[in-house]
């Protein structure tokens, strides 16, 4: 599942988000998208993304995904809990 596949899914299933974001990947994720600014810029994205806009959070992920952890943080979750 590639990036797309997955914001898509999270926009058509709440429930595949409220999964993803309980589990220790999802957590994981969350601390590394929150990066060094204490996550305003994740709440500033998630904002945009709830209005329909979910590119500054397509943005945030391709860059967690440039670290390997990132990649398989990614691809774990997308593997247990979006298909």
């Amino acid at each position: 599942m590639n990036q797309n596949d997955m914001m898509a899914r999270l926009q058509r299933d709440p429930n595949a988000a409220q999964r993803v974001m309980e589990s220790a990947d999802g957590q994981a994720l969350m601390q590394m998208l929150s990066g060094t600014d204490g996550g305003a810029g994740l709440q500033q994205a998630m904002a945009q993304a709830s209005a329909g806009n979910t590119a500054q959070l397509a943005e945030m992920i391709r860059q967690v995904m440039q670290s390997p952890q990132g990649a398989a943080l990614v691809r774990n979750i997308g593997t247990s809990f979006l298909k």
